[in-house]
């Protein structure tokens, strides 16, 4: 039987924790094999919470040409700025979201696909934010459109919880909300997307835009928010510093860390399947 490697020509790689190490740097031997399987028509691209502004700078090193997915699905564009997808959250949703927020001691902080906006009452969130785009104080949001994300911060569970409760029948609004606690902050975090802005449909859209199909697709990952994608069908790899979750629903599992340059040894092994036709 042959192996899935075979039909791999697009490999979808998650920013921190998997492709960067600790300092932030992607590894020698990935920016070369990302050059190499390029010349072969293996292409690779990003998959990230990371704002455009942050993934950016790792395309250019990686020679990126092909769109990439930021702000965890919100969007998806290319280094020469052709756009495929904008999930634009409607200014009715972002209205009720600032009223929320402020009778329930929340704050709030939302961007666009080049800025993440805060007001002088919400300059706090700015420690919280280091992988968001460029900091942009405005005296109010009434000035903000095309926002494709909105975050509330909340020090208590009770707060984030009546927030969301309020947002009842979200549906209608065609958001998703998702909240998550911060491993090193005391805050529960909110965030607000408009509905389909993910990881796994953006790379659907993705690999849609570019003729592919799944088979054709391998997907790096290491936390929660790549646990979706691993749904997908493609052929899923774990880096070995990825939740127990994630690897359990891996086909492979790297012997090494982000900081081993994990994504190299994926590429390395593609790249020998590829001039050899087997591992």
């Amino acid at each position: 039987m042959a192996h899935p490697l075979k039909d791999i020509s697009l490999i979808v790689i998650d920013i921190d924790g998997t492709l960067v190490d600790s300092e932030g740097n992607v590894g020698t031997k990935t920016l070369r094999l990302a050059k190499e399987l390029k010349k072969q028509n293996i292409l690779c691209t990003l998959s990230s919470a990371r704002s455009f502004h942050f993934s950016s700078h790792i395309a250019d090193d990686m020679e990126i040409d092909i769109p990439f997915v930021t702000l965890d699905g919100a969007l998806i564009k290319n280094r020469s700025g052709k756009t495929v997808f904008k999930g634009v959250i409607k200014d009715t949703v972002i209205n009720k979201a600032i009223k929320l927020a402020e009778n329930n001691y929340g704050k709030i902080t939302m961007c666009d696909e080049f800025n993440l906006f805060v007001t002088p009452r919400n300059a706090v969130v700015k420690e919280f934010t280091k992988l968001s785009a460029p900091v942009k104080e405005v005296r109010d949001f009434s000035s903000v459109k095309n926002i494709l994300e909105i975050l509330i911060y909340c020090e208590d569970k009770v707060s984030v919880k009546a927030i969301k409760h309020n947002f009842s029948f979200f549906d209608n609004y065609g958001i998703s909300m998702s909240v998550t606690k911060s491993p090193t902050h005391e805050y529960y975090l909110l965030t607000i997307k408009r509905k389909g802005s993910n990881k796994l449909e953006s790379v659907k859209r993705l690999v849609s835009h570019l003729g592919l199909s799944k088979k054709n697709v391998a997907v790096i990952g290491d936390w929660h928010n790549d646990m979706p994608l691993f749904d997908y069908g493609a052929y899923n790899i774990a880096v070995q510093n990825a939740i127990p979750e994630l690897k359990r629903k891996a086909d492979y599992v790297t012997k090494t860390t982000n900081n081993e340059d994990a994504v190299g040894e994926v590429l390395e092994i593609v790249h020998n399947y590829n001039l050899n036709g087997s591992l």
